[in-house]
């Protein structure tokens, strides 16, 4: 799988991730010019789950030009429905008593907000202003905690994602580096 984490800063965002991927007990590693966080027009995407879910986003999402009234307006009546129509167009979504669900799972940022995007569809965002998902995203989640505060800068938000990371890396074996940290200004 793979681990992600997230800082939300007071006009910015920050999403980091590992390069590793297992897949039936083969590990991989991330070719330079990929990465588990990509830029789909402006906002970016990073994922945990099924490598599939990140192909589809990376190279089939299609985000529409709105005004949307709020970023969390965008979010929930533009981006996740572009993101359910490019994964029913690929034929990834799966749909279980009415409910469509994925494998994969996103750290969104948006206009320097952070949201989190479950495998049902749905997001949440964190008091905290810290994020982490996929296989190591408890460790990394830990981490973070113990690590940020409120009034944290850009750059100790980047020194803080990677030792979070380091630490991801060192309890669980499908997250390795190197890493790759993104910082999106609203």
């Amino acid at each position: 799988m793979t681990t992600l984490v997230g800082i939300q800063g007071k006009s910015w965002a920050l999403l980091g991730a590992d390069t590793r991927i297992t897949s039936e007990g083969t590990i991989y590693r991330m070719t330079k010019n990929h990465s588990k966080i990509v830029d789909v027009d402006g906002v970016l995407i990073a994922s945990a789950g099924d490598v599939r879910g990140a192909n589809i986003l990376e190279y089939g999402l299609k985000i529409p030009k709105v005004t949307a009234k709020s970023d969390e307006h965008f979010i929930t009546s533009f981006l996740i429905p572009a993101i359910r129509q490019a994964f029913a167009d690929a034929g990834y979504e799966k749909t279980s008593d009415g409910v469509s669900s994925h494998e994969t799972e996103f750290l969104v940022a948006y206009n320097g907000k952070i949201f989190e995007i479950d495998s049902d569809y749905s997001w949440v965002q964190d008091s905290r202003n810290i994020y982490a998902l996929g296989s190591g995203g408890a460790i990394a989640l830990g981490a973070l905690a113990t690590l940020v505060g409120d009034s944290v800068t850009r750059t100790e938000a980047r020194k803080w994602a990677i030792k979070a990371l380091d630490i991801a890396s060192d309890y669980n074996a499908d997250t390795a580096p190197p890493y790759h940290v993104i910082i999106q200004n609203s």
